[in-house]
């Protein structure tokens, strides 16, 4: 009976990570951006800490995060991207924070967006923007998750933009997108119907 469990971990094990294999550095734990595409260098970092206008942020995850500060132009997102590869049912999710530096009528904005393969938005998953804020709003670390619908090349985006003017530029932190792949569910479901066979079986 032992050999059977040992055997259904080891295939289980195979099966979650094959079904992320392609994303690299999710959480930023190397230091950098190793994996990710950053659409404007000096507008982008990894970082272990970052201080609003009254909020000092942490990790929430490991020792790193990203941090985005908008200042590409008006409405010019600073973007930070990977492709992924996903089967139907895996599941995407982080943190994102929006530290808004500006007032009304100054909207800024940040985003998470998932694309498909062709480039089309399949879902923003998380989304913050200024006037829906106090001035000088320091959003706190906020939990997004989104599911993949079918099987496919997609690719993951976090993104911030001024608007109205290029000032005051506003930042967006994101940290530790985590790909949960079926068949870690599948695994953990085998392994309570295997439990409940072996407690059967003994009694």
């Amino acid at each position: 009976m032992k050999k059977t469990i040992a055997v259904a971990f080891i295939l289980g094990y195979t099966m979650v990570n094959v079904g992320y294999a392609t994303l690299v550095n999710p959480g930023f734990e190397t230091g950098d951006f190793t994996g990710w595409s950053l659409s404007n260098s000096g507008l982008g970092a990894v970082v272990t800490s970052h201080v609003g206008s009254g909020t000092n942020y942490s990790p929430v995850e490991g020792s790193y995060f990203a941090r985005l500060s908008a200042g590409a132009g008006e409405g010019v997102y600073t973007m930070l991207s990977q492709p992924i590869l996903l089967t139907l049912g895996d599941t995407l999710s982080g943190y994102a924070a929006f530290d808004y530096r500006d007032y009304d009528p100054f909207d800024d904005a940040a985003y998470v967006k998932v694309y498909d393969g062709l480039g089309n938005v399949v879902a923003t998953p998380w989304y913050e923007n200024g006037l829906a804020h106090p001035d000088f709003w320091d959003g706190p670390w906020t939990f997004w998750s989104w599911t993949a619908p079918s099987s496919g090349n997609y690719q993951l985006e976090y993104g911030v933009a001024n608007f109205v003017d290029n000032g005051w530029n506003s930042v967006a932190l994101f940290d530790g997108v985590v790909p949960e792949p079926t068949s870690l569910l599948l695994l953990g479901a085998g392994f309570l119907a295997l439990a409940r066979k072996v407690r059967r079986r003994r009694g």
